[in-house]
C-alpha cells in the first residue's frame, strides 16, 4: 500500500466514524450548511497546475500526490484540492505562483510530473 492509499483509506475510515456521531445533530446541519455556500464559489474559480506541469492527462497519470511541491513552495500557494488523489494546484487569482529562482517545487518533484524543460516551453508561448 502506498501512501496516498494509506491516507485514502484512513480519511475514509475515520471519516466515516466521525460523521456517525454528529449524524443528525446541530453541528451535521451547520457543516451541510457550510460546504453548500462554499461549493459554488469554489466552483467558479480558476486554477492551474503548479510551475513545469506537464500535459494534463499525463500529469494525472505521473503525479503520485507526494506532496513535496506543495511543501518546497516558499510562499505556500501550492494547495491540495482532491483530498483523496493528492493533485497539486494553484489558484491564481487568490494566491498566483512568484516563480521563485529555482523552481522549489519542480527541483523536488520525484516523478517528473513537474519538469523545468516544461517550464520553459509554456514561459516562452510553446503550446
Amino acid at each position: 500500500m502506498d501512501r496516498q492509499q494509506f491516507f485514502g483509506a484512513f480519511f475514509r475510515a475515520v471519516g466515516k466514524e466521525a460523521f456517525e456521531l454528529i449524524e443528525g445533530t446541530a453541528v451535521e446541519q451547520s457543516l451541510d450548511r457550510f460546504v453548500e455556500s462554499v461549493e459554488p464559489a469554489r466552483a467558479q474559480q480558476s486554477w492551474e497546475r503548479p510551475p513545469g506541469a506537464i500535459k494534463e492527462a499525463e500529469f494525472l497519470q505521473t503525479c503520485t500526490g507526494c506532496d513535496q511541491c506543495m511543501q518546497a513552495c516558499p510562499v505556500n500557494v501550492i494547495m491540495i484540492d482532491n483530498m483523496e488523489r493528492r493533485d497539486p494546484i494553484i489558484y491564481p487569482e487568490k494566491d498566483p505562483c512568484i516563480h521563485c529562482d529555482g523552481y522549489p517545487c519542480i527541483a523536488v518533484c520525484p516523478t517528473g510530473a513537474l519538469q523545468l524543460n516544461t517550464l520553459s516551453d509554456s514561459l516562452a508561448g510553446v503550446p
